[in-house]
């Protein structure tokens, strides 16, 4: 029997204490939901409107900088339109941007209608900021011209970071008096597969301190921040613990095992599944994969378990052959992460 709210364990877990059972993305069994979006998400809408959640519209629009993004059919989300880059040259980057005006909606009936939906007893609300700083510029300049930025005009591209960056506190300031979030999440993928697209060097002078600037009206009330940045990315976890309560995902191409070896549970590390389950594997061998897993980064806190057979892009046919193997991997999470810190 457990006595924590799902809620409650899964805040355990960004406060660096030890949780009741090892929290999961998706609930399961009396293991309920444990957080829920909510709040505007400015980066996936038309220019001059706001939605609630995590939206982005099919075919072309432009965010609120006035960056144009395509979502092309068999692809899992909007990217920014190719050849389509709204500055030409970063030293004139004040010609071509400015402060996006805050439309005059009715912010508080926005909040509650979603809020009404929502046991916040049981549920942490999370409030979603959507891609920046990196991700920002990149949309705006193209990815070749911001990386030579960062070598070519450093004090051109940190200017209009930094200007950017009090239009996201408007918007998280707005978002805290209204949905008043457990959590807010932001994403800078900021790394490929095999390595980051700079250094640790560049990360700190450039993006660190947006960040800092961006989540500071959280972090100063006490609210927790949840940073989604994957690829190859480990040389940033020693600047990411001081912001960051969750990273998701921790994918293994970074050495997770030394992250958690250096780090504990200073951070909560969401994902840090490697095993190559295989179709024909016996339900014992599936579950023995789960508890290795499980030893390895849930004890002493720190880990929200994402692991799973197969992948979300199969077709229906295919994940269907993978459901039984999945069901096993779900239940021995449960079954073992409840015992595991009894």
């Amino acid at each position: 029997m457990t006595l924590l709210t799902p809620k409650e364990n899964h805040l355990r877990i960004g406060r660096h204490e030890i949780p009741e059972w090892v929290p999961t993305m998706m609930p399961y069994k009396d293991h309920g939901r444990a957080t829920q979006p909510a709040g505007i998400f400015a980066m996936g809408v038309g220019q001059g409107e706001f939605v609630t959640g995590w939206r982005q519209p099919q075919g072309e629009w432009k965010d609120f900088w006035g960056a144009s993004y395509i979502w092309e059919e068999g692809v899992i989300a909007g990217l920014p339109k190719p050849n389509a880059f709204l500055i030409d040259d970063i030293t004139k980057w004040s010609s071509f941007i400015t402060r996006p005006e805050v439309p005059d909606l009715d912010w508080e009936a926005m909040a509650k209608a979603e809020l009404d939906n929502i046991d916040r007893e049981q549920v942490a609300v999370t409030c979603d900021l959507g891609m920046q700083p990196f991700q920002n510029a990149v949309a705006l300049l193209g990815f070749t011209e911001t990386l030579c930025a960062l070598y070519e005009e450093p004090e051109a591209l940190k200017e209009m970071l930094d200007y950017m960056a009090t239009w996201w506190v408007e918007m998280i300031e707005l978002e805290i008096k209204h949905w008043k979030p457990d959590i807010v999440t932001m994403a800078d993928d900021t790394a490929a597969k095999l390595a980051p697209f700079f250094s640790k060097e560049m990360y700190d002078e450039f993006f660190k301190p947006i960040y800092f600037k961006i989540t500071a009206p959280a972090r100063d009330r006490g609210i927790l921040v949840d940073y989604h940045n994957c690829g190859k990315c480990e040389s940033y976890v020693p600047s990411m613990v001081e912001f960051v309560n969750y990273w998701n995902p921790c994918e293994m191409v970074n050495d997770m095992r030394a992250v958690k070896k250096e780090y504990g549970h200073q951070i909560a590390l969401t994902g840090c599944w490697d095993y190559t389950v295989k179709l024909d594997d016996t339900e014992e061998t599936v579950r023995g994969y789960v508890r290795e897993y499980l030893d390895t980064f849930a004890k002493g806190g720190g880990l929200i378990a994402w692991a799973s057979a197969g992948s979300f892009t199969d077709p229906p046919e295919v994940r269907e052959k993978w459901a039984p193997l999945n069901e096993w991997i779900t239940d021995e999470i449960y079954e073992y992460g409840t015992a595991m810190y009894k």
